[in-house]
């Protein structure tokens, strides 16, 4: 059984916190293995609708976190909440993110050629994050990701887990575009918890976009970003019913 440590929340907790390895092999985790037992179906999936005129991915919200907004994002499932209308027409997916309730956010993310996501803390530690290769150009040196000092490459129809917790950054400097699947996964010791971890990241993920479209915002003290933070998250609380039967309501990555 995995150890319980102190659950983190960025910003409100702390920017340096470290509680396990750098990357997670997938044989520890058993929804991975679902998730490989079908990677060519779900890679078959996602190349389709990247081809189709419904994918329309959106750069990441927060400025300055990728060079000349290389990356870009397209949510099949945000913190809890299924964006239906994405999920439509990849069954395969549909079905193990259904089937495994710990799933708690995925997306489709591509990062463009030249492109970079510049080093950064994620947003607590209870959960893990992985990337599903389904385009991947290179591998390293010009193709990669790197959490603290350890550097890996991604490999098609293949999962790259990691603690999102820790230090990363990655980077495309191939001709070509790189595209993943990411899954934010639950960790077990923190399942029962699940709800309230997803209302307190969405919340702090709101409270960054205020960030982003007001200075003033963003100069106010700590203690007043918290009060907002409780107040974002009761009224997440509040609509989730809602957005669970129509799929989010407010985009956001």
């Amino acid at each position: 059984m995995e150890q319980k440590a102190k659950m983190w929340f960025a910003y409100f907790t702390s920017s340096s916190y470290q509680d396990e390895e750098n990357f997670i092999p997938s044989e520890r985790l058993g929804w991975s293995l679902q998730i490989l037992s079908k990677a060519n179906e779900i890679c078959a999936e996602v190349e389709t609708l990247l081809a189709s005129k419904g994918f329309t991915p959106k750069g990441y919200f927060i400025e300055g976190l990728s060079k000349d907004n290389g990356w870009q994002t397209y949510s099949l499932k945000t913190w809890g909440v299924e964006v239906k209308k994405a999920l439509k027409t990849m069954p395969i997916l549909n079905n193990i993110i259904k089937r495994n309730s710990n799933i708690v956010s995925v997306s489709i993310n591509v990062l463009n050629p030249d492109g970079e996501i510049k080093g950064h803390y994620g947003d607590s530690n209870t959960f893990h994050r992985s990337h599903f290769g389904v385009q991947i150009p290179e591998g390293l040196p010009n193709c990669g990701f790197k959490v603290n000092d350890e550097s890996k490459a991604w490999e098609l129809g293949k999962l790259l887990t990691f603690s999102d917790s820790n230090y990363h950054s990655a980077w495309n400097y191939s001709t070509e575009k790189r595209v993943i699947v990411v899954f934010d996964v639950i960790k077990s010791q923190y399942e029962s918890r699940r709800r309230y971890i997803c209302f307190r990241v969405r919340s702090f993920l709101i409270l960054q976009l205020f960030f982003e479209k007001s200075h003033t915002i963003r100069k106010l003290p700590k203690w007043i970003h918290k009060i907002m933070g409780a107040f974002i998250a009761s009224i997440l609380f509040c609509i989730y019913p809602l957005q669970k039967i129509t799929g989010t309501i407010k985009k956001h990555n």
